[in-house]
């Protein structure tokens, strides 16, 4: 056993860094675990660790990590400040930052033990992929989506009307919702292919067109899977089973783009391969590695299947009916199933919904706060300088207003961006308690401004 760790003794270290870091953010963890692993766009997750795993190994056997021989100030400075940050970050509960703090935090702590080289950093950077902050981008995807959609479809006979994300044609609507917007195709683009430059390729140019042809590829799949299903959905008038159940479509014609691109890759590391005869080129840093090659492939196809398989939803649909003036409390994933219903004693019902911040996802921001009842859709934006105020239309085309704000240390806020400012303020203090204050009401046939008045009092 003894032998064993010493012929092993960087991996162990390692790894022992690792789940060490694990278990002392064990709360963002968790946070990972709701968001990335249990979420369909970020199901290649439950291989990435695997991966880390046998890259650390490899940088053992091959004798790319070494411990360091006296301690690095430099690093240790940043490992202070990361870890202050990353402190104000989970106070604040800011998930973006305190998910890009805890990665940093790993990696300046590995590098206070051993001799930074970009050997050692990649597995450890490798861990980006299972962090949901990939999510940011969708929105930005799903608009450059409806754009090719939009182009691609002027070249079809069909009649098609675009309005914001929604494709009107004669059988139907298709939305092209964030879930649309590709970003699982490109993750796990970008995953295979750092993966593949990393093992494979030397040259900072193989590795720019091995990454911009996965990066188009992991585009055009998507863009041609929603080109396609709505012709499909044109031919069958709405018909197809493809229409409820389309997750799996889109990995079919990633396929041949995947093969597309570890051909492209075998061409490059050819090219490479003759050069490097030419330039009697023989750094052992840089040198590709030719050890289970076919483990890459393998685990192309297990992302297929993980990827494209249902994601388990943990949100429970429990729903409140107190509409009375007390507060109450639920937890944040609760309040996109909120019942509105009316009291007996007032046209307008009153709600407050307190967050204290002790679960990391207890926050007024938290992305499944939905301020919309179940089925009731925007139709105006009135301005209220003091709360949010829209107008609705209901189930049966009745107009109702809601009005809504945040509460943060006896201060009012209209929107996330100023809100999350304060809280990130608030958190060198401590303090963590949040609220939403939430007001609903009728309209008789129109919503004038006596009943925004009548909401917001």
């Amino acid at each position: 056993m003894r032998n064993v760790f010493s012929k092993l003794k960087h991996f162990w270290v390692l790894l022992l860094l690792v789940v060490t870091w694990l278990l002392f953010n064990y709360p963002i963890m968790e946070t990972i675990w709701d968001h990335g692993f249990d979420d369909g766009t970020y199901s290649h997750s439950f291989l990435v660790p695997f991966i880390v795993i046998y890259l650390m190994y490899i940088l053992e056997v091959e004798q790319r990590v070494s411990f360091r021989s006296s301690v690095s100030w430099y690093w240790s400075g940043v490992l202070l400040s990361s870890g202050i940050a990353l402190w104000i970050a989970t106070w604040s509960q800011i998930s973006l930052l305190y998910w890009l703090m805890s990665l940093i935090v790993l990696i300046t702590l590995i590098f206070q033990v051993f001799k930074f080289n970009i050997s050692t950093l990649f597995p450890v950077a490798y861990l980006i992929f299972i962090f949901p902050f990939w999510g940011s981008l969708a929105i930005v995807f799903q608009n450059i989506s409806v754009f090719m959609v939009t182009l691609l479809m002027s070249f079809t006979d069909i009649p098609v009307y675009v309005e914001n994300e929604f494709v009107n044609i004669p059988s139907g609507i298709f939305e092209i919702a964030e879930g649309c917007s590709g970003l699982r195709y490109i993750i796990v683009a970008l995953a295979i292919s750092s993966l593949y430059v990393f093992l494979y390729l030397r040259t900072a140019k193989s590795a720019i067109i091995f990454t911009g042809f996965a990066l188009l590829g992991a585009l055009v799949t998507n863009w041609v899977r929603i080109l396609l299903l709505i012709i499909i959905g044109h031919v069958t008038e709405m018909e197809s089973s493809l229409m409820t159940d389309h997750n799996n479509f889109g990995w079919y014609i990633y396929i041949p783009v995947a093969l597309a691109q570890f051909y492209l890759g075998s061409k490059l590391e050819s090219l490479e391969a003759k050069s490097a005869i030419k330039s009697n080129s023989t750094d052992k840093e840089i040198k590709p590695s030719r050890y289970s090659k076919s483990a890459l492939y393998s685990g192309l196809i297990i992302v297929g299947v993980f990827s494209s398989a249902t994601a388990i939803s943990l949100i429970h649909e429990e729903k409140t009916d107190k509409c009375d003036n007390e507060s109450t409390e639920l937890r944040p994933e609760i309040a996109e199933y909120l019942t509105v219903c009316n009291s007996s004693n007032e046209d307008v019902v009153r709600l407050i919904y307190f967050f204290n911040g002790k679960d990391l996802d207890s926050k007024a921001s938290y992305f499944l706060n939905d301020m919309h009842p179940s089925d009731f859709h925007l139709i105006e934006q009135h301005s209220n300088d003091a709360w949010n105020v829209e107008e609705l239309a209901g189930r049966r085309g009745a107009l109702y207003l809601l009005a809504y704000r945040y509460k943060f240390k006896s201060n009012y806020y209209l929107n996330f961006t100023e809100l999350k400012k304060a809280r990130l303020m608030g958190a060198l203090l401590g303090e963590t308690n949040v609220e939403i204050q939430w007001r609903f009401t009728k309209c008789e046939q129109s919503c004038e401004l006596e009943d925004i008045e009548r909401v917001t009092m």
